[in-house]
């Protein structure tokens, strides 16, 4: 500190005292809080702003331009009866009987009209018809050019860097499968087999149709009482009783049971099964059952 105080320059001591502060500040400048997630974590030179000078915004649109020379006119506009109907002159007895210079110079600037009129639908016209040539010889160009790339020879150099082709590969016919008689005939056995198989199952649905049939109901009366029956409040407790089961039965599985599963059914063939339906079912009941599978396997219909 006496070096600074002792310096003949008040402002370099400052200057050094300055930069001996912030060579050892404590505190964290703003670029250490960028966290690294942060674009700005990552300093780079910044880019030179574009000179790129973009055109006023224009609202709206142009109209589009009317055709001058139709097709189908051709050049008829450049005929001199065009010019002469578009812009008629005065008929001589429509001039007054003294020329004014009024007069005068309108009729000049009528000639001056029909003159400018005349000429400019010849430049338009030869600048047409210098379009449309530029037009067709670049399409003819681009054409001539795009035959004489399709018919060149192969380069040379193309045909040393290309890669090997088999000719097997570039055989592109469609031989007959050896095999295709036998595959024809086994779809043709598995076919028949599936509509046979169709055509039992439909035979099976309709013999247990026709045996069902008796138990239809088929008129209002029929309805009413089965609805009566089936909606009873002693319902369960009849069918319960009709089938001699012990206790109050309240709903289906009561008196049937739930749907029997693969290790009931083993169980039920065995004569292991704990169930009390199947306790008091007889060996009577179980050779009936069996006995009624085998008759519908037979008949190919529903046994009741």
């Amino acid at each position: 500190m006496a070096f600074l105080l002792g310096t003949a320059c008040p402002r370099a001591a400052a200057r050094e005292l300055s930069i001996i502060s912030r060579s050892f500040s404590t505190t964290h400048t703003a670029f250490s809080q960028v966290p690294p997630e942060s674009p700005a974590y990552i300093r780079l030179p910044t880019p030179p702003q574009s000179e790129e000078k973009k055109l006023p915004r224009v609202r709206g649109h142009l109209p589009v331009p009317r055709e001058i020379f139709p097709r189908e006119e051709g050049k008829r506009k450049l005929h001199r009866s065009y010019v002469q109907e578009t812009a008629p002159m005065r008929k001589p007895e429509n001039y007054g009987p003294t020329r004014s210079q009024a007069d005068i110079w309108k009729r000049k600037m009528a000639a001056n009209r029909r003159h400018n009129l005349a000429v400019g639908l010849k430049v338009l016209w030869n600048r047409r018809k210098k379009l449309d040539a530029d037009r067709n010889a670049r399409v003819s160009k681009k054409f001539e050019d795009h035959n004489a790339a399709a018919s060149a020879p192969e380069r040379e150099d193309d045909r040393l860097t290309r890669s090997t082709v088999l000719d097997s590969i570039m055989d592109t016919t469609v031989y007959p499968d050896p095999k295709r008689f036998s595959n024809a005939d086994r779809s043709r056995s598995k076919v028949l087999a599936l509509e046979q198989s169709k055509r039992e199952a439909r035979r099976d649905a309709l013999m247990e149709l026709y045996i069902n049939a008796s138990n239809f109901i088929v008129s209002e009366t029929e309805l009413k009482a089965e609805i009566d029956t089936l909606f009873s409040e002693d319902f369960f407790k009849k069918q319960g009783q009709a089938v001699g089961r012990y206790g109050n039965a309240e709903n289906t599985w009561d008196i049937w049971g739930k749907p029997p599963t693969i290790a009931n059914m083993l169980e039920t063939t065995t004569g292991t099964s704990t169930k009390i339906m199947d306790f008091y079912e007889s060996e009577y009941d179980r050779s009936v059952k069996r006995q009624k599978r085998i008759a519908e396997e037979f008949t190919g219909g529903k046994m009741e």
